[in-house]
């Protein structure tokens, strides 16, 4: 009887192994083959040239088109605008002479310093890191008018 039961439960065992190991190695691709060849797979990402492998003069540096620098009200509008305009954090409002009037004592030059490098909650050109030093003095001009 104990012999019986033995043979029945080593076959249950070796079913169940079987099975999960049939099961599984579907998932696994272990043979994965992506149509590229080895060694296509393992080509380095960049070249290095030695000097006189290739002739510099013939490479040329892309051109660059100088952006038309926006206005002092297309910088407020695009970005001043969402602190000035209602006066977050104590941002001096738009157009409030009261709350320019200590900033414009220290002068437009000093101004446009702390645009650029920012104080207090205005992170630095107040997050318009495309905007040139002119424009941020523009968008100031046009904010204390």
């Amino acid at each position: 009887m104990y012999f019986k039961n033995s043979v029945a439960a080593i076959i249950v065992i070796f079913a169940i192994i079987f099975g999960t190991k049939t099961f599984f190695s579907n998932l696994v691709h272990v043979g994965y083959n992506d149509n590229l060849t080895v060694a296509e797979r393992i080509k380095p990402l960049g070249q290095v040239y030695l000097e006189g492998d290739i002739d510099v003069n013939a490479i040329k540096a892309p051109v660059k088109t100088a952006a038309k620098a926006r206005s002092g009200e297309e910088v407020y509008t695009s970005v001043c605008a969402s602190c000035h305009a209602v006066g977050v954090l104590s941002a001096p409002k738009f157009g409030n002479k009261a709350d320019w009037a200590p900033r414009v004592k220290r002068g437009i030059a000093d101004l446009v310093k702390v645009a650029i490098t920012g104080t207090g909650a205005m992170p630095p050109k107040g997050t318009c890191m495309d905007c040139s030093d002119d424009e941020l003095k523009a968008a100031i001009e046009h904010m204390i008018k």
